[in-house]
């Protein structure tokens, strides 16, 4: 059954939304943090094997633990979260944020579960959704697989013009590694 992304995206809101609420009643910036910290670490490895486990044709359940090369891979996904998330939490503590802005913000957190998803879903593609891209995290468009092809989709919703470019350049091959 392929991994519902939307519900994907929603699961870290459900650890960054109190946080953020915490955080504007008062909390200090350390807890906050330590709580976006958490909630990136659970959403991106929840992303990681939901993708190795469709790449596999299996279910999350099944897949048992991930080698050291994969543990690599995510925890260089999650390092990256943390470097942003380290500059947002200076933002907040130079008070360069109004409350409605750090909300925004920490809610954009929950976008790049889908390029970490596809990327490891499709391994060896140009480039993946959130990545590269002027829509950053708020990228919603995918990879759709037709044989050896792989064809760069734009949902519903407005697009930058890398992803008309992408998808105007379509279909595309894995490189090889």
């Amino acid at each position: 059954m392929p991994t519902n992304l939307d519900t994907l995206r929603a699961q870290p809101l459900t650890l960054i939304g109190p946080a953020t609420t915490t955080l504007a009643s008062g909390g200090s910036i350390g807890a906050w943090r330590n709580a976006m910290e958490v909630a990136i670490r659970r959403s991106q490895t929840a992303a990681y094997i939901a993708a190795t486990a469709e790449r596999l044709k299996t279910t999350p359940a099944l897949v048992k633990g991930l080698s050291r090369a994969e543990r690599k891979e995510l925890d260089a996904r999650i390092a990256a979260q943390l470097k942003y998330l380290d500059g947002f939490a200076a933002d907040l503590k130079a008070g360069k944020l109004t409350m409605a802005q750090a909300q925004a913000r920490a809610a954009m957190y929950a976008g790049p579960t889908r390029g970490t998803f596809y990327a490891t879903r499709y391994q060896g593609l140009p480039f993946y959704p959130t990545e590269g891209s002027e829509c950053m995290s708020n990228c919603k468009c995918s990879w759709e697989e037709k044989g050896s092809e792989f064809y760069w989709r734009m949902s519903a919703v407005e697009h930058c013009p890398t992803c008309q470019t992408r998808a105007a350049n379509n279909p595309y091959k894995v490189e090889a590694a």
